[in-house]
């Protein structure tokens, strides 16, 4: 991941060292002199995708949790997810990462009082695909919590 950031870094420069090499008659300029520039609508549409894909309870170690969610992580439990708050009056978003076969819950609660979704899952080898990307991990006997590894 570093050597593609690096990477990504080398082309962006490259690329300004292009543009600054382009006579400034032969590029757009404001009355002011300045070089006009706009952000590229097709790197607009893919980063709209991107997000649009995006669904609550997703993996906070490659993704950043969406705005109404906390990356979570559960005492005694390895790993963490993305989970958004629940309560008397606002329920488990139901929109979940791809593969997962289990529904949210308002299971958790931190120390402060505060509730959490969470999937809830059976854990078991023969049953880790319902968790999607994620693995279900036993919190007590017979229930378990998806949750990704770092």
């Amino acid at each position: 991941a570093r050597m593609n950031a690096v990477f990504k870094i080398a082309i962006a420069f490259a690329l300004i060292q292009a543009v600054a090499a382009v006579p400034r008659s032969h590029q757009p300029a404001g009355a002011d002199g300045s070089v006009k520039t706009a952000i590229n609508p097709e790197y607009l549409k893919e980063v709209a995708v991107n997000l649009a894909d995006q669904t609550h309870y997703g993996d906070p170690y490659n993704v950043s949790c969406l705005s109404d969610e906390v990356n979570i992580t559960i005492q005694g439990v390895s790993g963490a997810v993305c989970s958004p708050s629940c309560g008397l009056l606002s329920q488990c978003p139901t929109d979940v990462p791809q593969g997962v076969t289990v529904s949210p819950q308002c299971a958790l609660q931190s120390t402060t009082g505060d509730k959490y979704c969470a999937l809830i899952c059976t854990p078991s080898s023969k049953n880790d695909a319902q968790c999607g990307g994620a693995t279900c991990k036993e919190v007590q006997q017979g229930i378990g919590i998806c949750t990704y590894d770092l």
